[in-house]
């Protein structure tokens, strides 16, 4: 089928995109501005949705419209009805040609009473764009356009899982097995496109649920959480989250390569793929490390095994490293991470690709730091070899019970190391990689830890990705942002020229 996607690059509509064209439809993406989805392997109708007309529309089997406007943004009160008023001019002249609304909840009916509708349950401070939506809807009803009005349910998920499993019901709000009325975004989109290729709702509205959130109890979701709490582990002193790249959208071409699109759609979704391929919403958290500089951190929701990636991206100099980390794939030791470093450039359209690169560097060797992440949370980097960091307490502190004047005799006479990488961004700012492989050969959590730091003003941003808890059955996944600021310190010499006891043992 030929298939018309309006507002391809919004959440819903890239996966509904996603999904009828992976299930082999013709798909075009139509939208104002097709540099916000370059390389995708559709075609593109580049209108905005009010220059839309028959003669545009005329040749599709079906046109889905993800129309959307930011909740209660700064837009007039009637837009949805404006927006809707024109495509219902222009479908009542293509009776044979289906529409398909991606709708709001709003305008369902609480339960089989049918007497109170869903957005009663809203403060009249939150009605604005609902009552639109629901007035744009009963305009759709009365015209004789041929539409379907798919409404999610009450809780629309875009962070759940695809399940190809959902039941249906039509203006009322119904619920799944654990009495949620819940439905991902995923599976959401692979109900639209059900409902194109069968036809069951012609001229109707409906309205689905899915049964993802009791599923995600028992394969849980590792990705970047928004319900971690305010202090996790190191975050305590972690910047506020970064929204500048919200609305960019990036090409990236590494030198191993590969090209990958990142289109950031808002502050905490991104769709990310290879350039031709449709690409998939992921779910991200930006720090700002320096002026121009970002450090962009997300998960892979589909990650086998559990993958993460981290982008140092350059906006100055249109460079971008990639860091990549996965865990869980050691049979002998579950809680391994390893990480595989990609150098690249950003392609900017009428400008050549630039020649530098980030690249591995030996300028920190023989410092140490002393960094602060909380209060009471400490610890000294000693940057002694190029492939392995050194772990040192403060002078005068211990590690939990442990008797400080104890902890600096065991360090000293069996210093504790773990491999790293040193990477140069630019002049003062260093990406410094450590993966506890060591510390989960011992059997405990050890994660994998990605520093930006700025050596100028002695102050980092950075994320842990892995697990947390050491005690049996209260193991965690974890993957958060962390901050810290801290001191070069003197070093004697003494701590460096101690050997590396794990080197030459070495089982990962």
């Amino acid at each position: 089928m030929k298939i018309g996607i309006i507002g391809t690059n919004g959440k819903a509509g890239t996966l509904i995109a996603a999904e009828a064209y992976q299930r082999g439809h013709d798909v075009t993406a139509i939208l104002r501005d097709a540099e916000k989805m370059p390389g995708i392997p559709y075609h593109v109708l580049e209108k905005d949705i009010f220059d839309l007309g028959a003669k545009d529309l005329r040749d599709f089997d079906a046109v889905v419209s993800a129309f959307g406007l930011p909740f209660g943004g700064d837009h007039p009160d009637d837009a949805y009805q404006q927006a809707y008023d024109h495509l219902i001019d222009v479908f009542e002249k293509l009776p044979k040609v289906r529409l398909l609304v991606v709708g709001g909840a709003a305008s369902l009916y609480q339960d089989e009473s049918r007497t109170m509708k869903v957005i009663e349950m809203f403060p009249e401070s939150m009605r604005k764009d609902p009552a639109d939506m629901a007035k744009a809807y009963k305009s759709l009803k009365k015209s004789n356009v041929n539409y379907t009005y798919f409404s999610p349910a009450c809780f629309f998920d875009p962070r759940g899982r695809k399940t190809k499993k959902y039941k249906v019901s039509d203006d009322v709000v119904i619920h799944n097995q654990s009495g949620e009325s819940y439905i991902s975004y995923a599976d959401y989109a692979y109900a639209m496109v059900d409902e194109i290729e069968r036809g069951n709702y012609i001229r109707r509205r409906f309205t689905a649920v899915s049964d993802s959130r009791s599923i995600v109890k028992e394969e849980p979701y590792y990705g970047i959480r928004p319900e971690r709490p305010a202090f996790e582990g190191m975050s305590q002193y972690c910047e506020p989250f970064n929204f500048e790249l919200a609305g960019q959208t990036l090409r990236l071409v590494l030198d191993n390569g590969k090209k990958y699109v990142a289109s950031f759609l808002d502050g905490h979704s991104l769709r990310w793929g290879e350039e031709g391929a449709a690409g998939a919403v992921e779910y991200y958290d930006c720090a700002k490390g320096a002026e121009d500089v970002y450090f962009v951190n997300f998960e892979l929701v589909n990650g086998k095994p559990r993958t993460n990636l981290t982008l140092i991206v350059d906006t100055a100099e249109r460079l971008v490293t990639m860091v990549k980390t996965i865990t869980g794939y050691h049979k002998k030791f579950p809680y391994m991470t390893d990480s595989t470093y990609f150098f690249g450039a950003i392609d900017v359209p009428g400008f050549e690709l630039p020649t530098r690169r980030h690249k591995f560097t030996t300028d920190l060797l023989g410092k140490r730091i002393h960094w602060h992440y909380a209060p009471g949370v400490e610890i000294v980097h000693v940057y002694y070899a190029t492939d392995y960091m050194r772990v040192a307490m403060p002078e005068g502190k211990g590690w939990g019970n442990t008797d400080p004047v104890e902890w600096d005799e065991m360090i000293r006479r069996e210093p504790y190391d773990e491999p790293a990488a040193f990477i140069k961004i630019k002049h003062g700012l260093y990406v410094v990689s450590c993966m506890e492989k060591n510390m989960a050969c011992r059997g405990w959590t050890g994660n994998s830890l990605l520093f930006l730091i700025d050596t100028v003003r002695v102050h980092d941003v950075g994320r842990s990705f892995g697990h947390a808890g050491m005690e049996t059955g209260k193991v965690h996944t974890e993957n958060y942002l962390f901050g810290a600021f801290g001191e070069f310190v003197y070093s004697d010499g003494v701590l460096e020229s101690q050997p590396n006891r794990y080197k030459a043992k070495q089982v990962y």
